[in-house]
């Protein structure tokens, strides 16, 4: 075996593992893209189903709505007070 056909097989070589490192990295882009995907459709989904009951909660119960808001926002100025 002479240094040029060394050379070509090492190259060979090379390009193969090249090829297979770049299909192995566009499936785990795939992968990911379509796990990000349905992580964002599920938490639309929650937050709209959240939301619902929430306004549901509001229209039918004005006052404690307004005095868990107003008790939420003390709390909230409390703790940011005590982190000034």
């Amino acid at each position: 075996m002479d240094a040029a056909k060394l050379k070509e097989d090492v190259q060979a070589a090379s390009r193969s593992i090249q090829e297979g490192i770049s299909e192995g990295l566009g499936r785990v882009q795939e992968t990911m893209e379509e796990r990000v995907r349905r992580g964002a459709d599920r938490t639309q989904s929650v937050l709209t189903s959240m939301n619902e009951e929430f306004g549901g909660f509001v229209r039918e119960s004005p006052i404690i709505a307004l005095g868990g808001a107003f008790a939420v926002g003390y709390l909230i100025a409390k703790v940011a007070r005590a982190f000034k």
